[in-house]
């Protein structure tokens, strides 16, 4: 009886873990650093469905506040490529995000959200997620995501990279804010996990039985939480910061809207 129980627990956990390692290594296929002296910050790629558009035509998403923040015309999103032995390398490519005084993304009204048609190189290694990995209230309401929820997020934290071709690092966490919906008046929700300076615009998802697209992006990572200590003496006054690992991450709900009005923007003359 025991040896039974114990082979089931052995097949449930190999099961789960078969389920899990494509849904984190797709995310982290579609997550990269996106680069500005000034700024820096996560992004994700999402399929761009323009009818003309090629493999190589993306939509980047991020955090508002990492293009408003950045200086000059551009920002640099490091792309990974193989070289001819099949090993992983990094390629920093210009991706422009104004030209002169106007804006070349589509920031949200309300959200830290900003959304950017962008074209990679041919010899770059990705995956754009297509538009319906983004879980709409609907669909996040449906798979029951609430307080407790595990989640996982990918992330450069202090611009940090797994290793020399710049993959973003893995990690997990708990959704600790309550309540979540309707995500009108709860746009943004607190989840328990170390968060840093460079995780903004991380993607924040959880796990989902389907094989064909094994994960939802419930949102984006907009703030980190910190403790403030104040130390005073006679001749200064410090402030100490300590992080909490406590982010935020805002509702992909919004993200979808940004994405609307990306679309709706009449064409460059």
């Amino acid at each position: 009886m025991k040896r039974s129980i114990l082979l089931v627990l052995i097949n449930l956990f190999a099961v789960c873990a078969v389920q899990a390692e494509p849904a984190a290594e797709r995310l982290m296929h579609a997550t990269f650093k996106v680069f500005n002296a000034a700024s820096t910050a996560t992004g994700f790629l999402l399929r761009d469905t323009a009818p003309d558009a090629a493999s190589t035509q993306v939509v980047l998403v991020t955090a508002k506040h990492a293009f408003e923040r950045a200086k000059g015309d551009h920002v640099l999103l490091v792309c990974r490529v193989k070289d001819a032995t099949n090993r992983w390398q990094r390629l920093d490519h210009k991706v422009m995000i104004r030209e002169g005084s106007r804006d070349l993304w589509t920031g949200h009204p309300t959200q830290d959200i900003a959304v950017l048609r962008c074209t990679l190189p041919t010899n770059a290694v990705f995956e754009a997620l297509p538009v319906e990995a983004l879980a709409g209230e609907a669909r996040a309401r449906a798979s029951g995501l609430s307080i407790g929820s595990p989640l996982f997020y990918c992330c450069f934290p202090h611009r940090i990279e797994a290793n020399s071709a710049a993959f973003p690092l893995y990690r997990t966490g708990t959704v600790s804010g309550y309540p979540l919906f309707p995500a009108a008046h709860y746009p943004v929700v607190h989840f328990s996990g170390a968060t840093f300076a460079g995780d903004s615009g991380a993607p924040v998802a959880v796990a989902t039985p389907v094989a064909e697209l094994p994960l939802a992006v419930i949102g984006l990572i907009v703030t980190r939480t910190q403790h403030k200590n104040h130390i005073t003496s006679e001749d200064v006054t410090l402030t100490l910061k300590s992080d909490v690992s406590l982010g935020s991450f805002v509702h992909a709900a919004y993200i979808l809207e940004c994405l609307d009005r990306m679309r709706a923007k009449p064409a460059a003359q």
